[in-house]
């Protein structure tokens, strides 16, 4: 067979295994399958920061695959559409691990084309607080096909709520890969070790800020406002779809006077904008706080965001932020 021949039969092929997979998603066809090249167990996390909890507990294991469904740079899942190659990642699949509380909606009608893939949710038995802007991260759905779509979803931005999502999955993985389980034991083990020193950390550092109340910009960073110790006069949706409404800054403006001492809370991803509604306070400061939910393929990337955190903390006390 000429050279020609050749390149006009793998174009042939190429387009018929392409149009298969096309046939397959859009008829719901999709069993979940090993990859032919790998005996690895192939663990999806649903997005970063559950990758990044995932890449710990899976640390230096032989046979164990983690990737990662949602690109690193992604940050928060509103509007996220799959695309075919994130279709044929689950379709490769042996268990998805999901951080749970609605975030991942964009995976529900996904998931009824792989019954047999098992999901660990991670916010399984974790207290969870209402979405304080009011807004659903269902993407359309109605509540009553979604009851956790005004729940706030952060959970991993609070060191003890994250430390509880790490045992729900290193639990899953140990159930669904037993021949693994010590090894997913003990690195959870240390994992969790250096997640409750930074949490110590952070609520130490936090006991020196003399702020008891705030306004947070986004449900990203309630979680750990509450494991601070901060109480917030108002909540707002800067950087979400609907944008920040005049009549909510007014309320948020007339609540942060009526405390007199306000810590502005603004998530990292978003620029720090609307300082005058903490204007009219005795005291206005601003602490902007890394959420980890974008960053670096590393395993230590959640620590690091922390770090960050704990830096921008020590440095809002000291007065060297101003």
């Amino acid at each position: 067979m000429d050279k020609r021949r050749m390149g006009a039969v793998a174009l042939l092929m190429a387009a018929i295994t392409a149009a298969s997979a096309l046939i397959t998603v859009l008829t719901g066809r999709l069993p979940t399958v090993r990859q032919a090249d790998s005996n690895d167990f192939h663990v999806v996390a649903s997005f970063y920061p559950v990758y990044i909890a995932a890449l710990n507990i899976a640390s230096g294991i032989d046979g164990v695959t983690v990737v990662n469904l949602v690109p690193e740079r992604t940050g928060c899942l509103h509007d996220y559409q799959l695309s075919p190659g994130d279709m044929i990642t689950l379709r490769r699949a042996d268990l998805l691990l999901m951080n749970g509380a609605g975030a991942e909606s964009f995976l529900t009608a996904a998931l009824h084309q792989f019954p047999a893939l098992t999901v660990v949710d991670a916010s399984e038995n974790i207290p969870l607080l209402e979405s304080g802007t009011g807004h659903s991260h269902d993407h359309g759905q109605e509540e009553a096909e979604d009851h956790t779509a005004f729940y706030n979803e952060h959970l991993w931005v609070s060191p003890a709520r994250y430390a509880r999502q790490v045992e729900n999955l290193r639990e899953g993985l140990c159930a669904a890969d037993p021949e693994h389980a010590a090894a997913y034991r003990d690195n959870a083990e240390r994992y969790l070790e250096q997640i409750a020193a930074a949490g110590e950390a952070l609520r130490q550092a936090a006991g020196g800020l003399g702020f008891a109340d705030c306004v947070t910009f986004h449900d990203s960073v309630a979680y750990l406002a509450e494991e601070l110790g901060l109480h917030a006069v108002a909540a707002l949706a800067l950087g979400e779809e609907s944008g920040l409404a005049a009549a909510d800054a007014a309320q948020a403006q007339q609540a942060a006077a009526q405390a007199g001492r306000i810590l502005l809370l603004y998530d990292g991803q978003y620029p720090v904008e609307y300082e005058y509604i903490g204007a009219g306070a005795a005291e206005s400061r601003t602490l902007v706080l890394d959420t980890a939910v974008t960053g670096p393929a590393q395993a230590d990337a959640w620590l690091a965001a922390m770090q960050r955190n704990l830096n921008a903390l020590k440095g809002l006390i000291s007065g060297e932020d101003d």
